[in-house]
């Protein structure tokens, strides 16, 4: 599997934190995207590790597999590694 190339994030202020971060806003070839969920569901069963905030693997599947790009593939895998390892994942 390759490392993906879009850093899909989930904020609640996303103007916030295209300062905090100095990022740059592009029409084309973007490997950030920050995120203003319409709902608060996607913050549902988070967990930490090193400090960062992840969305629950459930969550991402569901986006990869209406995300552009390769993230219909990469969902598929991610799904495959979750079946294989349900006990890694399900008590987070």
């Amino acid at each position: 599997m390759a490392a993906p190339r879009l850093a899909a994030v989930y904020m609640n202020d996303t103007g916030e934190a295209v300062q905090a971060l100095a990022l740059r806003k592009a029409d084309t070839a973007a490997n950030v995207m920050l995120i203003d969920p319409f709902d608060s569901v996607v913050f549902d069963r988070t967990w930490k590790g090193d400090g960062v905030t992840f969305a629950a693997l459930s969550q991402v599947a569901g986006d990869l597999l209406s995300g552009p790009g390769r993230g219909p593939e990469e969902a598929k895998e991610l799904m495959q590694w979750m079946q294989a390892n349900e006990q890694a994942w399900r008590v987070r």
